[in-house]
Formats: C-alpha cells, structure tokens, sequence
C-alpha cells in the first residue's frame, strides 16, 4: 500500500511548521491581554477604567462602550456579548480588553480597574437549572410510535437517572489571533480557527466592517477538537478592536489557565430514562430525557442537542419511543462544540441503559445489543423517521465476535474476577 505523506509532516517533526506565535512580529506589536469576571453572576454597577489607561506603556483599556460595531459574538444565536455590558454571567466572562507593549504594564492596569458589583444568586449546576426550568433555548422532542402502549405490553419496566461529564479539549496551541490593521479600514486577522468565514463575519459585524473589508488567515491549528469552531471567534474579535484602536498590530493569547476558565467545554448531560424491555432484552418502550448544560449563552449547543438526540437510539430498533432534549442555561461558560458533537452523549445514554438491562435480566451485554439491532427488511425505521439502509450490524458482529474470540474471553475473565473475589474474601 503506498504512503500518503501529511503534507506539513516533515515541517511539524523538525519543528519549523509556522504557527501564529512563530510570526515574524513588526516592531510596532501590542500584547493584548482580557479582563474577567471573578463573580459568576452579578450586576455591574459601575466601573471606572481611567486610572489603568494611565499605566505606562498601557495603549488602550476598552470596554463594550468602545465596540464599534455590535456587541455579540453570538454564531446562531444573538446572546454572546463581546464584552459584558450590564451584568456578569461566569466566572471568566471578559469584561475589558487591554492592550499594551508587555505583560507588566497589562497586569498593573487590571489592578487599577475598578468595579462596583451587585452580587446576584448564580445556578452552576444542571439539577439547579431542572429545579428552577432555567433554559437556554426551547426543549426540542422527537416521537416515535405510542410509549403507553409500549410499557403496557412490557414484561419489565425500568427507570432511573445517571450523568455524564464534560470535557477540556487542551489543544496544544491556546487560543490566539494577530490582527494587523490595513490600508483604510481593513484589517487582517492570522487566527487559530476551524472556521475562517465565520471568523471573518464575526469581527466585520463586531467592527460594524463589511466582511470584504476583513481578510482571516489559518495556516495551521496546534490542536482544536471542536474548541476553536467557535471560541476562536472571541479572541479574533478582541485583538482586531484593539488593533483598530491603536492603529496597531495587536496579538492576543491566552494563558492555558485563562484559556481554560473563559472557554467552554464538552456540554455534561444529566439523563432521565425509562425503559420497557421484554424478558429476552428486546426494547419495546423507552421515554428518554437528556439535559445539556449549555453554560450562559447559546453558541452551538442547539445543533450539539438535536444531534444527541438523533443518536438516542444508536444501533436498535425501538418502536416506541420518546426523546426529550432541553438545553439548560447555567452560570458557566457557554459549552461550545467537541469531537462527536452531540453524538457521544447520545450513544452513552442509551448504550448504558442497555448494559442496566442486561444486569437485571443478568445476560451478557452482547446479546441484548444483538436482539435489539435494527433489521434488514423490516424493524429499520429511526424514531426520526429515516429508513437505515446498507445495514451492516450483523455482519460486523459476527465477525467481530469471532475474530476478537469474545466468549472464551468472557468466560476467562468472569472465571478470573470469581477467583479474585474468592481470594480477597479469604485473605479478609
């Protein structure tokens, strides 16, 4: 089989792969640096931003008063602002941009900052946001035959709740973005971004620009798994308001500790389901809940919730069946898209319920995946409506139990953990 060599491969290996920090930066250069929020909810009752304007070597100090253009960063949904106006929303949230021609002077400009809060009762868990029907959005809802009819022909019923984390996506490269002004009013942003185009729409509406008065660069991304589709959009927009200020070339980078508390995560869900199963394993009902923590604001949660929602089912065939998805809104920053996008939430809640019908029915796991697949001819109807054609599942788990000798090794490790249980019983 011939070799398909990465094209920057070699450059990446001998380390002269040009990222944006590897730039050759004109003398001119300013740093850009954020100040945020320490309080995850409060009102801003006042700030004052003169005496850290006056700190030596400090270009500019802005707020939302100084944007331009709007004040979101919002890529669907209008509910992101640049810069906090009137009220804090995380722990984290920028509230103003710094730029300045070293980390020093920045640092002793934050000091000078001063703000007047209104502390106010923040809600930083999904249950507290189920208990007082905080939502980012509308819940969504698919259906697919009659559930009440489904749970009256089960021989078993089942019902609980469990939950699954987020995630830090810690790409090697933090966010960053150098943004140079042009000739008139252009201005030109070398981002670390998955997406250009958007980048570009954001800073032209942030600027009040036209998006051909916005040029946006990515060579290369030093790691991104769905953390820069969106986020990259913040840092671009805050370096290219301070570039256009100053009149100056101004680079931004977060801090990894920065770069950690401002941007979002995977979304956790905490999941609601019951689940009507005959005594062979075969699903005949389940009503199944998911709630995303969206953090404060929208971003990409939406589509991230309808895609976990069109993988509620995964592999099987249920025919009654129910998916209720509600976004819910908390005092974090708003999670954003990862790897998967929706899809591993999805998979987990219904591949755990699953593995909770085998223990009750105390079967192998394997088999009540294979009673449940969707069919060939008939049974292969999503709850979506979509009709699963080119179905491969059996024939991927034929061979799979077969090559990977699954049931000798199932009964070598139940053997095993039989023995170790006997062993520990005895040395107790």
């Amino acid at each position: 089989m011939e070799n398909i060599n990465h094209e920057s491969g070699k450059l990446h290996v001998t380390g002269e792969a040009i990222y944006i920090d590897d730039i050759q930066m004109p003398e001119n250069l300013l740093h850009g640096f954020v100040y945020t929020s320490p309080h995850a909810h409060a009102r801003i009752k006042s700030f004052d931003l003169e005496s850290a304007k006056a700190v030596k070597g400090v270009h500019a100090v802005l707020s939302y008063q100084d944007i331009p253009g709007h004040n979101q960063l919002g890529p669907v949904i209008h509910d992101e602002p640049v810069l906090a106006e009137n009220e804090v929303q995380c722990v984290g949230q920028v509230m103003f941009i710094i730029a300045a021609e070293n980390e020093e002077a920045a640092d002793e400009a934050k000091k000078n900052i001063k703000v007047e809060y209104e502390i106010l009762e923040p809600i930083l868990t999904i249950q507290d946001a189920i208990a007082k029907n905080s939502l980012l959005q509308p819940e969504r809802k698919i259906e697919f035959g009659s559930i009440t009819k489904g749970f009256k022909e089960s021989a078993h019923v089942i019902e609980g709740e469990f939950e699954s984390g987020g995630q830090e996506h810690w790409y090697l490269e933090t966010q960053i973005c150098l943004s140079v002004p042009g000739e008139g009013k252009d201005v030109k942003a070398y981002s670390s971004t998955q997406h250009p185009s958007e980048t570009q729409a954001i800073i032209a509406e942030v600027l009040g620009l036209g998006k051909h008065d916005v040029e946006v660069e990515c060579r290369r991304m030093g790691g991104a798994f769905g953390g820069k589709e969106t986020s990259g959009n913040h840092v671009a927009a805050w370096s290219a308001i301070l570039a256009v200020k100053t009149g100056r070339p101004v680079k931004i980078r977060l801090f990894r500790d920065e770069d950690q508390k401002i941007t979002g995560k995977r979304h956790p869900y905490i999941y609601k389901y019951k689940v009507g199963f005959d005594s062979e394993g075969k699903i005949l009902a389940a009503d199944i809940e998911h709630y995303a923590n969206g953090g404060y604001a929208t971003d990409l949660t939406m589509a991230i919730l309808e895609r976990g929602m069109l993988h509620a089912e995964n592999a099987y065939y249920i025919p009654n069946i129910r998916i209720i998805a509600k976004p819910m809104k908390t005092n974090l920053p708003s999670n954003v898209a990862f790897r998967g996008f929706g899809a591993p939430q999805g998979i987990f809640c219904i591949e755990n319920i699953i593995d909770i019908i085998a223990r009750f029915l105390k079967k192998d796991l394997s088999e009540i995946q294979y009673v449940n697949f969707y069919g060939i001819d008939k049974n292969n109807i999503a709850p979506y409506g979509a009709k699963i054609e080119n179905n491969r599942l059996f024939v991927i788990y034929d061979k799979l139990m077969k090559s990977s000798s699954y049931k000798k090794r199932r009964k070598d490790i139940d053997r095993f953990t039989k023995t170790m249980s006997s062993s520990k019983k005895e040395w107790r």
